[in-house]
């Protein structure tokens, strides 16, 4: 026993050392650059006027970084090789015809943005394939009909559908969407961009506030059920080659985080081998990074700590809960990588004074910097200054 308490002290000690050395050969990093960042949306452009404007306002406002939104649902605002053009640019939004504008939205924001140094994030929509009630037209080879069993199946057997304002979205644990994806990736890494953004990378768990449109009769608990994925013949025969036959609830959660992650992981080694260093891998995660995981299987303190992406943004949008969630996220990815690798989102629909408290307790928070949610919550259709921008504007200029 006496000898046993001697190496317990020992190994107790041992390991004290070796986290003190740890802190003192890699000390947290003082004064870092403050990230002021902001979402520029695929409905906040249509023209090349727009975008210029657009750039200018945010050089004008001091913003550091802009995530610009390039994929939103399976077709594409850049030139593409494997996907459709975006049909909101085209003449023929309405029967969802994909047609070469004659240019390059991404390509222009990156020109646009020299003068005044703003870094350009390529943003995309990551696991969203298709949104609408009306189907992509069929020629122009849109995921949702050339590819119709990549999208996830629900607990009850059936695919995702999408709604007048919600996604149907990919499942990450088909080989050839994460290949697809990776795909996408390679191409906005052949641009001049300072970074890739990452959206709805994680499971449609909030699918059943929407589910009602495909499903007026069901009850709440059958609603809850159509937002249970995927239960598609390959992801299950995964899942049971994994596990065998009498899975665990706690395995199925385990597997999906897993699948998830793989999939950002993928994406971090298509960056890191296409961009030089210093390309910012970000990704938009939920808020309470407790529920992301438990529920979205969105794992997002792991992201940060392994390093998988450079930057995870905070979704924090609420109020009630606002420190709350600041804080849990502090605690899942480690002070250290709170100080580099967290950005805090904030949402402008919320009144100009709780936006202007968030953004003071964020500064004081010791994270990377702030990002706001959104270009079209500051400057209207016209790009002159909301009266919210009006407020907020010389708010956020450091």
């Amino acid at each position: 026993m006496k000898r046993f308490r001697i190496l317990l002290g020992t190994l107790l000690a041992v390991t004290a050392l070796v986290a003190v050395l740890y802190v003192v050969i890699n000390p947290v990093p003082e004064n870092l650059p403050e990230v002021r960042s902001i979402w520029v949306t695929r409905f906040d452009y249509s023209t090349p006027h727009d975008i210029q404007r657009i750039i200018q306002n945010l050089g004008n406002a001091k913003f550091t970084d802009v995530f610009f939104q390039i994929r939103g649902n399976g077709t594409a605002f850049y030139k593409s090789s494997i996907e459709p053009w975006a049909y909101e640019l085209s003449d023929n939004k309405l029967a969802n015809l994909s047609e070469d504008p004659g240019w390059d939205p991404l390509q222009m924001a990156i020109e646009a943005a020299k003068p005044s140094g703003l870094r350009v994030h390529a943003y995309m929509n990551v696991l969203p394939g298709w949104k609408g009630t009306k189907d992509p037209a069929k020629n122009i080879n849109q995921l949702w009909t050339a590819h119709p069993d990549w999208f996830m199946i629900d607990s009850l057997k059936q695919k995702m559908l999408p709604t007048s304002g919600w996604y149907s979205f990919l499942n990450p644990v088909i080989p050839e969407v994460r290949q697809h994806i990776k795909g996408i990736v390679f191409e906005l890494c052949a641009y001049d961009v300072h970074g890739i953004h990452l959206d709805y990378i994680r499971y449609p768990h909030d699918y059943h506030m929407v589910a009602d449109q495909h499903y007026p009769e069901a009850d709440k608990k059958e609603l809850m059920r159509h937002a249970d994925f995927s239960y598609d013949s390959y992801s299950q025969g995964a899942l049971f080659d994994k596990y065998g036959w009498d899975v665990s609830g706690k395995e199925v959660a385990e597997f999906r985080c897993e699948s998830v992650s793989r999939l950002v992981r993928d994406i971090s080694y298509v960056v890191q081998s296409e961009k030089p260093k210093g390309c910012v891998l970000s990704a938009s995660v939920m808020g309470d990074p407790i529920d992301g995981k438990r529920y979205a299987y969105q794992d997002s303190g792991l992201w940060a700590r392994q390093g998988l992406v450079d930057w995870v943004v905070q979704m924090n949008y609420g109020t009630k809960y606002f420190l709350e969630h600041l804080n849990a996220m502090k605690k899942v990815v480690g002070r250290r990588k709170f100080k580099t690798s967290v950005v805090v989102g904030v949402y402008c629909k919320n009144s100009a004074s709780e936006v202007i408290e968030q953004l003071d307790r964020i500064k004081k928070s010791g994270s990377r910097g702030w990002a706001i949610f959104s270009y079209s919550l500051l400057f209207d259709r016209d790009h002159n200054p909301t009266e919210k921008g009006r407020i907020l504007l010389p708010e956020i200029r450091p």
